[in-house]
C-alpha cells in the first residue's frame, strides 16, 4: 500500500523534530531559559514544519528503516547540542578554577536555569555568554545553519562523520577560549600568592590565610571589572567556534 504524502510529511516532521529537538532542548543558552515544556515542543514541531522538504518515501516503506533513521536523526541532534554543551562547560570550568583559586570555592549558589548548585563565576560567565549569543543574532545563525544542514542531508539520512582528532581539536580549542577569560585574574592571583608566600617566611606571625583570602577576594573583582572588555570577544568566538563545529559532524 503506498503511503499517503501528508503522512510522509507528518513522519518526515516528527524525524526532523528528533534532529533539532535536543538543541532547543538540551543545549546551552535554550536550557538555561525557564520555559515550559509544552512550550518547547510546540516550538520544536513547528520549526520542524517549516524545515521539513526534500522528503523521500523510499525509508518510511519499512518500519526497520524508519527506526534507524529515527535513532540517526536522535544522534544527530544529540551531537549538535554537545557541541554547545561543549562551549559552555568551559566556561562553568574556568568559573570553577577561578572561585578555588580566589578562595570562592565553599560559596555556591543557584543556577537560575539548571536549579542546581554551580560556583558563583561559572555561572555568571554561562549567563553572560547566552546574553552575548541572543544579543549577536546566535540564535538566527543556529536556525540558519540547521536550515542549511537539512539541505545538504534530507529528513531520514542523517550520519555522523566527525573523527577524533576534530573532536580533540574543538575540544582543545574551546578550554583554551574559556580560561582566556580568566586569564588576567588567574596571572594577578598567582602574583598575590607568590607574594604573600614571601611574606609568611619573612613574617611567621602574620596570618598568612586570612590575609591572602581577603585580599585575594578584591583583587578578583577587581581584574574581573577591568578585564571585562575581554570577556565579550572571546565569547563571542567560542559560540562562533561552536557554530563552525556543527558542520564537522555531518
Amino acid at each position: 500500500m503506498a503511503i499517503e504524502s501528508s503522512t510522509i510529511w507528518t513522519l518526515g516532521v516528527l524525524l526532523l523534530s528528533l534532529r533539532i529537538g535536543p538543541v532547543f532542548v538540551l543545549a546551552p543558552p535554550f536550557s538555561q531559559t525557564q520555559v515550559p515544556v509544552r512550550v518547547r515542543v510546540c516550538l520544536v514541531l513547528a520549526f520542524a514544519a517549516c524545515l521539513a522538504h526534500n522528503i523521500t518515501p523510499d525509508i518510511y516503506t519499512d518500519g526497520a528503516a524508519l527506526l534507524i533513521a529515527a535513532a540517526a536523526e536522535l544522534m544527530l541532534g544529540l551531537a549538535i547540542s554537545f557541541a554547545f554543551q561543549a562551549a559552555f562547560a568551559a566556561l562553568t570550568f574556568a568559573g570553577r578554577v577561578l572561585d578555588v583559586q580566589a578562595g570562592y570555592g565553599l560559596a555556591m549558589v543557584i543556577d537560575p536555569g539548571s536549579r542546581a548548585q554551580a560556583p558563583l563565576f561559572g555561572t555568571i560567565l554561562t549567563l553572560v555568554a547566552g546574553l552575548l549569543f541572543f544579543a549577536s543574532s546566535g540564535h538566527l545563525e543556529l536556525l540558519r545553519l540547521l536550515m542549511a544542514i537539512t539541505s545538504v542531508i534530507p529528513v531520514g539520512y542523517a550520519r555522523l562523520a566527525v573523527t577524533p582528532e576534530a573532536l580533540i581539536a574543538y575540544f582543545s580549542v574551546a578550554l583554551g577560549m574559556g580560561l582566556s577569560v580568566i586569564a588576567v585574574a588567574m596571572v594577578t592571583l598567582f602574583l598575590i600568592d607568590i607574594s604573600i608566600a614571601f611574606l609568611s617566611r619573612a613574617l611567621p606571625q602574620m596570618n598568612a590565610l586570612m590575609l591572602g583570602l581577603q585580599i585575594k577576594t578584591i583583587a578578583t573583582l577587581v581584574t574581573m571589572a577591568l578585564s571585562a572588555g575581554l570577556l565579550a570577544p572571546a565569547t563571542l568566538r567560542l559560540l562562533t567556534h561552536a557554530l563552525a563545529f556543527v558542520p564537522s559532524l555531518d
